[in-house]
């Protein structure tokens, strides 16, 4: 999940350095000719991409005050594809074995950049050279849940 989140953070950048050089990312917001779009290649080095063992973050979810289990959320259309994300398994938080409800459980969010495939949309007139689908790939955000914590209950006193 983090080698995925670090290569859309690599895109973000490689767009904004795009936009610094003075060139506009394209754009489709108003009718006119298709733009030209630039195919770019980028690799990632594995060996700066940190290694993390799938132990140590269970244990760290068992071991918390607040713990929590990972699922998993697929969306094919979206890079990535699979996404881990943390649910709390209690509503209060656990001292000594037992659940207290005077504290609770929250989830603690982090918003992360995903890609989401869309079809291009066929050009009215054109006959079809060939059968083969055109994607377009569209940055955009998701908020994720990546842990649980303890957190004082607010209460609102009534007048």
């Amino acid at each position: 999940m983090l080698r995925a989140l670090r290569a859309l953070l690599l895109l973000g950048l490689l767009s904004l350095v795009h936009a610094k050089e003075g060139r506009s990312p394209p754009a489709r917001l108003k009718q006119g000719p298709t733009p030209k779009y630039r195919t770019l290649r980028v690799n990632l080095d594995p060996s700066v991409m940190p290694q993390f063992t799938s132990a140590s973050t269970s244990n760290l979810a068992n071991s918390s005050l607040s713990p929590w289990t990972y699922r998993e959320n697929f969306n094919s259309s979206r890079l990535p594809k699979r996404i881990s994300e943390a649910e709390c398994r209690t509503s209060g938080c656990v001292r000594n074995g037992v659940e207290d409800d005077s504290l609770e459980a929250k989830p603690i969010q982090y918003q992360i950049l995903v890609l989401y495939r869309v079809q291009r949309q066929q050009s009215v007139g054109k006959k079809k050279k060939r059968k083969s689908k055109k994607y377009d790939f569209i940055l955009g955000t998701q908020v994720i849940t990546v842990g649980c914590t303890c957190v004082r209950p607010s209460v609102i006193p009534q007048l």
